[in-house]
């Protein structure tokens, strides 16, 4: 019996629990196979992306620009007003002589002094002219005729009776407020045609002598 009893030792024991040659290649196999055969799978499916469209009936805002004046187009110039002289408003001022005036007289020319109350009180005004002064008072020209008539206490210049079609001259002390002042009064509504300018103002009638009126009114 004890022939047949084979004694194994550790080298015996090792040998016998050695693996298949299956097995042994399954083992050997990269575990980073597996890996990469995941993230194989993983980007072989389809991502969905989602690119915002516009869609082509949403309405969009236009941003127009403010237009300005360029002076290549004819249409956009501004008013060229009639320019007047000394000689030009000398001849239409009313005469120092007594006369019969008629029942309804024409005036042939409405002055509008748009200096301020301090200025003429200091030098004095045109004979005839009236004043609205163009700094303090910049919205007198575009008041109904009945607005005007209440806070200057004399009819609105050019509506009134008799004046129809009656050329109006704005002046100053040297004639950028009197350009001004016409630039508004068309845009208030009066004819381009019957306003114009004094450009040389209150400092060419006085260099020239011309009469004088004290001036006597509120301060607006």
């Amino acid at each position: 019996m004890a022939s047949l009893i084979t004694r194994r030792t550790p080298a015996t024991l090792l040998h016998s629990i050695r693996p298949s040659p299956r097995i042994s290649i399954s083992l050997s196999l990269p575990t980073r196979s597996l890996t990469t055969t995941a993230i194989q799978r993983l980007s072989a499916k389809p991502q969905s992306t989602t690119t915002p469209r516009l869609s082509p009936t949403t309405p969009l805002t236009t941003i127009t620009p403010p237009k300005r004046w360029n002076s290549s187009s004819p249409s956009d110039k501004p008013p060229v007003f009639k320019q007047w002289g000394f000689e030009d408003i000398t001849t239409t001022l009313p005469s120092t002589k007594p006369s019969s005036p008629p029942s309804t007289p024409q005036k042939s020319l409405i002055l509008i002094d748009v200096r301020e109350p301090a200025e003429l009180t200091s030098t004095g005004i045109i004979p005839s002219a009236v004043s609205v002064p163009l700094a303090s008072q910049p919205d007198a020209l575009f008041l109904t005729p009945d607005e005007f008539e209440t806070r200057f206490g004399f009819p609105k210049p050019g509506v009134a009776e008799g004046e129809a079609g009656t050329d109006i001259v704005f002046y100053c002390k040297a004639g950028v407020r009197a350009r001004a002042a016409a630039q508004l009064a068309v845009q208030a509504g009066y004819e381009v045609d019957r306003v114009g300018v004094y450009d040389g103002s209150w400092l060419d009638w006085a260099a020239r002598g011309g009469r004088v009126e004290r001036w006597e009114g509120d301060d607006f």
